[in-house]
């Protein structure tokens, strides 16, 4: 959301509803998320009372707004793309009877790189199934377009659409009256002073400079003031948010000297390369810019925001930019230049949910700068949220949840904060590494690794080896972008050498960043055998691999579970399901009155996944206990040790499809066994490998993950791992599961290969591709990878089929993808493909589908 200091007052609409003494829900914040919330609330029959300190749409973001919605083609996040489409109809239909201010201006993107032309292309094979885009010849038609644009370096260019220019308080003023038509309560001039909670930390009242209001849900929508409101009951006096205010400066000038030519809905210009976006109206000019060097964190004094002057020499930059695309901006009146500031996360993407520290507290903020952009489907998704105890989408990438507290840690948010900011309008699918706010979270052997060559990636504040190469001293051990690459990516060939270790002799993958908890208690059997589908009443000792469902038969969470007793055990998790999962359980165990134990051990553990043929030769000649296949056969759990270490947990599952254990060490002997496992390495021509080799091995062998293939809409059926569920128990999610493999699904996973394709010179694929059936678009890439045993690219993707997906339908045909303009011809199968195995073992039982 493109943010500006308007010149005049905002007329203040007269909302002044009496408090009552109790309603179902109160929103704090009257800005157009804040507005839109109630708006949803009401309309579905609830009470709702809205507060707000100042003036509804008159303080914050939405009064400083310049009113530009981005279209839902930009969004990677099927979440924040359905909720921006939700918006810009819930807007339009609005403007259509209120008669603000709404102009389908569009968005003209413009490139001068190779790299931004891909991304254009990209953009274009979107559009040509969701709609809102179309083709420019940047050597003819930009003129018609932008008659005053700077064309003489333009490579690519596309003009999407369905972004708007609105007036947003108009908007906000207009939604909190709808929201008051339908019944909601609105008070201007009254701030919250405290959230009270009593018996499990549960929401019970709001206290207000006007009084007390009862209600058993509190919806914290107030900007950058999110998570500033009291909390006395929690150990910080507050929820914690992973959100932080970042300053930008924005300029508001006079119409273009040739104004007379121009009109109303006049394209919003984006320079990818310069990164500056342009509207020139009839009746002004904004530039904005987004350069990460004229960006900054806010700074607090007694615990309040600090104004902070405008600064004309970090904005240079971008002013000449502005000027380089259009010439004629050089020889405007000076304009005003203005400060803002908006909430960004650590990630860029945006907050929605109920916060793991308070029931009943739910959070809408930390927009990135696109607060207009999603605000009225957030208050969709949150309101059903709130009423059907659920989301209606899936919203794990924008789950509040995702976050733990170490990541609202203001020094942390500081110094990440203004990168993000950066990206603003930068393409959401770019796969950005960041580069600030780095060695956060970092395991006890990250210097041993950083010596022996690994750059790392960075995922929830953990650093992780993402690939291992020779290193001069002054090469950064930081990963920059890794995906959409034209013809190989830099890491390409050092993974392929990574691989065949993996495949062919051993390989050594730091696996620390994975979630872990210890479950234990007299109840833990019957809380797990009802949290996951597998069957995990197995013998101790055993490795089970499961998924927990909703009651929808969604993923909450993919993980293995191992026992360690009788009432004890120990489960891996993906790394962004941390706090997610812990809650998860602990929600249930308390619905069940379950007595049970649930300990994150996350921080505890350094996790080396030992993998390949000669992984078992390897254990051997570490260990004194057994590892042969008879007593130490796969998807089993010992205790071992490993020369003076004990209480190491090996597993044997390599999570990629490869004979191997991985080796839970306890971080104190972490080092030490570390070195063991390199030195006694030698003689097998140990190496190390990365995360991406981790991704090439598992994408091949067809090996989804939670997060970047299946979610809470994806059940084991679809994703054709049904043989792990244990129909012959009671279940989360076992009713719906049933009903599907009675009347067939509608969605499938297939393994993709791709024909043609040549990885030295082609677009990858980086997920989001639409794959085609005779020409008919009937699905899309959910990850991808080269794969070097298969000699080719290969994909995981979802296909859809209203009528029911059967095997004849994905054999037959003829099949194609599109990648940035280009179509491949592609090989779909619903099973994994059978590999040669340089291990002895043929292990069949990794075969992720049966």
């Amino acid at each position: 959301m493109i943010m500006i200091r308007f010149s005049f007052s905002i007329p203040k609409r007269g909302f002044s509803s009496r408090l009552s003494a109790s309603t179902d829900v109160v929103v704090c914040g009257g800005g157009i998320a804040g507005s839109s919330i109630a708006y949803h609330l009401a309309r579905r029959g609830k009470r709702v009372c809205l507060i707000e300190k100042h003036s509804i749409g008159g303080a914050g973001a939405t009064s400083k707004c310049g009113g530009l919605v981005s279209s839902p083609l930009i969004w990677d996040d099927p979440a924040c793309e359905y909720m921006a489409r939700k918006s810009i109809n819930l807007y339009e239909s609005l403007a259509d009877i209120k008669g603000f201010e709404y102009i389908k201006s569009g968005r003209l993107w413009v490139t001068t790189t190779e790299r931004g032309q891909s991304s254009i292309e990209r953009l274009i094979s979107k559009g040509k199934v969701i709609g809102g885009i179309e083709k420019v010849d940047h050597t003819t038609d930009l003129t018609s377009l932008m008659p005053v644009l700077n064309t003489k370096d333009i490579k690519a260019t596309v003009f999407s659409t369905e972004d708007v220019c609105l007036d947003a308080v108009a908007l906000c003023q207009e939604l909190a009256a709808e929201a008051s038509l339908s019944g909601a309560r609105i008070s201007e001039g009254i701030s919250v002073t405290e959230v009270l909670l009593g018996h499990d930390r549960q929401v019970y009242a709001v206290d207000t400079t006007e009084g007390l209001i009862e209600t058993s849900v509190f919806v914290d929508v107030s900007g950058i003031w999110s998570g500033h409101i009291s909390v006395k009951n929690l150990p910080h006096g507050r929820v914690q948010l992973a959100s932080f205010p970042s300053i930008y400066q924005n300029l508001l000038c006079p119409r273009l000297p040739s104004a007379s030519i121009l009109c109303n809905d006049q394209p919003i210009v984006y320079d990818m390369d310069r990164n500056v976006v342009i509207h020139a109206g009839s009746n002004r000019t904004l530039i904005a810019g987004f350069n990460e060097e004229s960006m900054r964190a806010a700074s607090k004094k007694d615990d309040k925001w600090m104004e902070t002057r405008h600064d004309w020499d970090l904005f240079h930059g971008s002013l000449g930019d502005a000027i380089a695309r259009i010439p004629m901006i050089g020889s405007m009146k000076v304009g005003e230049l203005s400060i803002s500031l908006e909430a960004y996360t650590p990630d860029g993407a945006c907050t929605i949910g109920e916060s793991s520290q308070a029931k009943g507290y739910f959070v809408a903020g930390g927009f990135c700068g696109q607060g207009l952009s999603l605000a009225g489907g957030v208050g969709e998704v949150l309101s059903d949220w709130i009423i059907d105890g659920r989301p209606s989408i899936d919203v794990s990438r924008i789950d509040v949840a995702r976050f733990l507290e170490l990541h609202a840690n203001q020094q942390y948010l500081s110094e990440r904060i203004p990168e993000v900011a950066s990206l603003t309008y930068r393409n959401t699918k770019s796969g950005h590494q960041f580069h600030s706010a780095r060695n956060l979270r970092m395991s006890p052997i990250y210097h041993q690794l950083k010596a022996a060559g690994a750059i790392f990636g960075e995922t929830m504040g953990y650093e992780r080896p993402l690939w291992f190469e020779s290193k001069g001293p002054e090469k950064s051990v930081y990963s920059a972008s890794e995906r959409g690459h034209i013809g190989k990516a830099p890491w390409f060939n050092h993974v392929e050498k990574e691989y065949a270790a993996c495949r062919e002799r051993v390989g050594l993958i730091d696996m620390s960043s994975f979630t872990k908890f210890e479950i234990s208690g007299p109840d833990a059997v019957s809380l797990l055998q009802y949290l996951c589908s597998a069957d995990i009443d197995r013998p101790i000792g055993t490795t089970v691999f499961t998924g927990m469902q909703n009651e929808s038969g969604g993923y909450v969470s993919d993980c293995t579970l191992s026992r360690l007793g009788d009432e004890s055990f120990f489960m891996v998790a993906p790394t962004i399901q941390q706090d997610r999962v812990f809650n998860w359980m602990n929600k249930w165990a308390h619905r069940r009155n379950s007595k049970v134990h649930i300990q994150d051990v996350t921080a505890a553990y350094t996790a080396l996944d030992v993998v390949g043929p000669l992984s078992r030769h390897l254990l051997s000649d570490l260990t004194d206990e057994s590892v042969s296949p008879t007593c130490f056969p796969s998807f089993r759990c010992k205790e071992i040790n490993i020369g003076m270490a004990t209480g190491i947990r090996a597993i044997s599952v390599s999570h990629c499809g490869e004979l191997g254990w991985v080796l839970y060490i306890p971080n104190e002997q972490a080092q030490n066994v570390y070195e063991r496992i390199v030195e006694a390495g030698r003689e097998y021509s140990l190496q190390h490998a990365g995360y991406y080799t981790l991704r090439h091995l598992r994408i091949e062998k067809f090996y989804v993950y939670w997060g970047q293939d299946i979610d809470a809409t994806v059940t084991p059926v679809e994703c054709g791992r049904s043989f792990r569920v244990h129909l012959q128990k009671d279940f989360i999610g076992k009713e719906a599961i049933e009903r599907q493999m009675e009347s067939g699904i509608y969605k499938r996973f297939v393994h993709v290969m791709m024909d043609d394709f040549d990885p030295n010179r082609d677009p990858s694929p980086i997920g989001g591709e639409f794959i085609y059936k005779d020409g008919v678009m009937v699905g899309h890439v959910t990850s991808s990878a080269y794969g070097f045993t298969l000699g080719a690219q290969v994909c995981i993707a979802v296909i859809h089929k209203a009528d029911g997906i059967s095997m004849p339908f994905l054999s037959q045909g003829k099949w194609h993808i599109e990648i940035a303009g280009r179509k491949y011809g592609v090989r779909i199968s619903p099973h994994s493909p059978s590999l040669p195995m340089e291990s002895s073992e043929q292990p069949n039982h990794y075969r992720p589908t049966q």
